[in-house]
């Protein structure tokens, strides 16, 4: 029953139409009162209330707003599809995102951020970030640490961007985020660097080669070979002693 009402969410989500409260679990059109839709359970109370009450924090004082979406399974559905419709229904303020989370999905956690970050920000700096943040919280060992530090990561990405102090989390998330992103740059760096230096190369040692030719070719000029036949009156030749 949860699976078909589950794709019933999906397509509603897609096609922005709300349900009513269907009884089972699930609320069609009205967003948990602590952020976290999480009708399978995966998450603990003790846990939701672990992630929620940051979340709650920065809404309150920042006015950033971070739902958090966690699913047993999203069918053939596109995942960042299906967190743009819980943005477009839940979302609010000027700089909000959605933390998607499908259980049984190797891809997960995505992030979805929005509002003014998506219109002042480069594209290409918004992925980067996203993509090196999303590959971070897939690290963690289980569901509760990927959602927290998929919540985590969107939330210090939108105080950054905004000019906010960053969160800085028990596991020093953000940090480890910097590092490793400062790591792949420098990979990216060597790569080219070797690159460059291969294509830098080539002209040295065609000049090399076209260097040695010339000297080879030029010692058979300098150095002609021995005349064999005596000449009169040289040394040693005999004519020097002739009688007449």
């Amino acid at each position: 029953m949860k699976s078909i009402c589950l794709h019933i969410l999906i397509a509603a989500l897609m096609t922005g139409y709300a349900f009513p409260d269907t009884g089972d679990g699930f609320k069609f059109g009205k967003r948990p009162a602590n952020s976290i839709f999480d009708p399978s359970e995966v998450l603990t109370l003790k846990q939701q209330k672990e992630i929620s009450e940051p979340l709650k924090v920065i809404l309150e004082n920042e006015g950033i707003d971070i739902v958090v979406v966690i699913l047993p399974e999203i069918g053939e559905a596109p995942p960042m599809h299906v967190a743009n419709g819980f943005a477009a229904k839940w979302s609010t303020g000027p700089a909000h995102a959605v933390v998607l989370h499908v259980s049984d999905h190797s891809g997960t956690p995505w992030i979805k951020l929005g509002g003014a970050v998506t219109t002042t920000i480069k594209p290409e700096v918004i992925s980067e970030y996203i993509t090196a943040a999303r590959k971070r919280a897939a690290a963690e060992p289980n569901d509760y640490e990927k959602i927290r530090a998929a919540t985590t990561e969107a939330a210090d990405a939108l105080r950054y961007w905004l000019g906010g102090a960053i969160l800085r989390s028990e596991s020093l998330i953000t940090e480890r985020l910097r590092q490793q992103m400062a790591h792949e740059k420098r990979k990216r760096l060597l790569k080219l660097s070797a690159i460059l230096g291969a294509a830098a190369a080539i002209p040295i040692l065609f000049g090399l080669v076209v260097l040695i030719i010339r000297l080879r070719n030029r010692g058979s000029k300098v150095f002609p070979g021995t005349r064999k036949i005596a000449r009169l009156g040289a040394p040693y030749s005999g004519g020097g002693n002739a009688v007449s």
